[in-house]
């Protein structure tokens, strides 16, 4: 008994020293929007009809939300949070492991499988952040029901059925499940085909889909990144996915949080031979190895939903590479057993494929926690992926949002940037990013503020700021009415006609608080030409309105 137990107390074990550095992190990148911000996490909105985030991005994860709301303790409390995220990481990879097992493979190659899934740095981004928890819901009950409809038990498929249910509820991406499963019944050829579990898992899969299309207002993705990009460009995209998630998988030494559109429209030469060579490994393999064919097959079907053949919301996510990552784990176990068996056979016997394990294991260990670490707060996430991939406008802009937040607003040294250097890198990459506006607003204020930095005041270096903010985001109230502070300070920076016409949108638009209406029309009485003067003789900023940038 305590024989058989040894093995999923290591890969527990594994997985828990891997990831528990995210235990000591905080509610960060989107977390603000899908768990902070979220009305029916805290039990203000309806759980079973309320879309995740924007209605505009078609998310419907009903059950993730639900485990939110069971969990929700405050803002400021996101440990019991990390602490379930580990959890659900150590019951996958013990189930990844017992898979593997089904699957075929002997004792201990199932054990690597399970080890390795345990403590891969890809699964950094799944497991420390807080909405990552989709990705582990959904591969957790994939693999539950995968093991159901391996099984003979006449309650298997009824148990394949809610498995697939639940895995659908907390992730659209789960429910490629069936392909999965068939793809495995058909390359092991071990059995009569189920049929009969394979309508039932249809049945559940239009059940799921007709629940989107009667709640979700918009129920696919609309704007995602390559929406109108033609079918041939979201072919490329599709191999430079593949591609990139190929090559995190076999060495994950460039994570990062963030990934943009303009990364895959172009074919990277390292993603096609990447693909391609996976491809062509599995071509290679069905009928000499099934089960080592089967790991890398699961690599591309599990990515079917995100290669953005139809288009999602996002160009590329590393969360995404959780649950075909099982399938990687999976292959490698093969790989090995295929090994010891060689040496075995040997006279030999054991020695280089054990070793390279160890080593593997030994090195992807600290690799892991340190990827974790690096989700401990919104500055350490930005200020890492700015190192990962410095030519990222919105990267530069995000780790300049945080920045400014900490109030680190000048460069201490080359690794210690400021604020105000990281949102004009922004800019000069891309002048017109999405965050543009915010951006400029954020600047615009620092030129205003200068007396904290020790440097006078500059109105017109302020004053062009704002004029681009309130250029690329209208509705930048804060922008507009310290545009007309300067020009109630000094008219000959910004024209009274100029402030005027900035205030105006203040005053009538709905959006406007009533905080922000009061000031804009204070400045309009002052700013008047039948107003005797000015009584205003500095210009003051308000603060920024700009998002959390995740």
């Amino acid at each position: 008994m305590i024989r058989r137990l040894l093995a999923p107390i290591v890969v527990a074990l594994a997985a828990w020293l891997a990831t528990s550095p995210a235990l000591d992190g905080s509610y960060v990148y989107d977390d603000a929007q899908y768990v902070v911000e979220n009305l029916a996490v805290s039990g203000e909105a309806p759980l079973w009809t309320s879309p995740l985030g924007h209605p505009r991005q078609g998310l419907w994860r009903p059950l993730t939300v639900l485990s939110f709301r069971w969990q929700w303790e405050g803002p400021s409390n996101a440990r019991p949070m990390h602490m379930a995220n580990i959890l659900l990481h150590v019951v996958a990879s013990l189930l990844s492991m017992m898979l593997a097992r089904r699957l075929g493979l002997g004792r201990t190659a199932a054990l690597v499988t399970g080890l390795l899934f345990a403590v891969h740095p890809v699964h950094a981004e799944s497991v420390a952040w807080v909405t990552g928890r989709a990705e582990l819901l959904a591969t957790v009950w994939v693999l539950i029901g995968w093991m159901a409809w391996l099984s003979s038990s006449r309650m298997a498929t009824l148990g394949c059925m809610v498995a697939i249910a639940l895995a659908g509820l907390s992730k659209e991406n789960a429910l490629v499940a069936p392909a999965l499963f068939v793809a495995g019944d058909l390359l092991l050829r071990k059995r009569q085909f189920p049929w009969g579990r394979l309508a039932g898992l249809a049945v559940i899969t239009g059940a799921l889909l007709a629940a989107r299309l009667a709640l979700l207002p918009h129920p696919f993705p609309i704007d995602g990144p390559f929406t109108e990009t033609a079918f041939g460009g979201r072919c490329v995209v599709a191999l430079n996915i593949l591609g990139t998630a190929v090559r995190l998988l076999l060495w994950p030494g460039e994570l990062r949080v963030e990934y943009q559109r303009q990364e895959f429209l172009l074919v990277d030469p390292a993603n096609l031979y990447a693909a391609a060579a996976l491809l062509a490994l599995i071509a290679w393999l069905y009928k000499r190895q099934a089960v080592l064919a089967l790991g890398l097959l699961i690599i591309p079907l599990a990515l079917l939903p995100v290669l953005n053949l139809l288009p999602i919301g996002e160009a590329f996510g590393e969360r995404f590479l959780y649950l075909p990552s099982v399938g990687f784990c999976l292959a490698v176990g093969a790989l090995f057993q295929l090994r010891a068996r060689h040496e075995l056979a040997s006279s030999k016997g054991l020695g280089l494929s054990v070793a390279v394990v160890l080593i593997g294991l030994l090195a992807a260990i600290p690799a892991s926690r340190a990827a974790t670490r690096v989700f401990q707060n919104d500055l350490s996430l930005w200020r890492h992926a700015a190192q990962m991939a410095p030519d990222l406008p919105l990267v530069r802009y995000n780790l300049g949002l945080f920045l400014d937040r900490e109030g680190r607003h000048l460069t201490e040294d080359r690794d210690q940037t400021g604020c105000i250097e990281e949102l004009q890198a922004s800019l000069q990459l891309d002048p017109n990013h999405v965050y543009a506006g915010y951006a400029h607003e954020i600047l615009g204020i620092h030129a205003l503020g200068q007396r904290e930095l020790h440097v006078p005041p500059d109105l017109w270096m302020a004053a062009e700021h704002f004029r681009a903010a309130t250029k690329h985001v209208p509705e930048l109230f804060e922008a507009r009415i310290n545009l007309a502070a300067i020009s109630s300070a000094s008219p000959a920076v910004v024209g009274q006609a100029e402030a005027l016409a900035a205030l105006a949108l203040v005053t009538i638009d709905a959006g406007a608080s009533s905080e922000q209406v009061h000031a804009a029309k204070e400045l309009e009485r002052q700013l008047s030409p039948s107003a005797s003067g000015s009584s205003s003789n500095s210009a003051v900023p308000t603060g920024t309105s700009s998002p959390d940038g995740s």
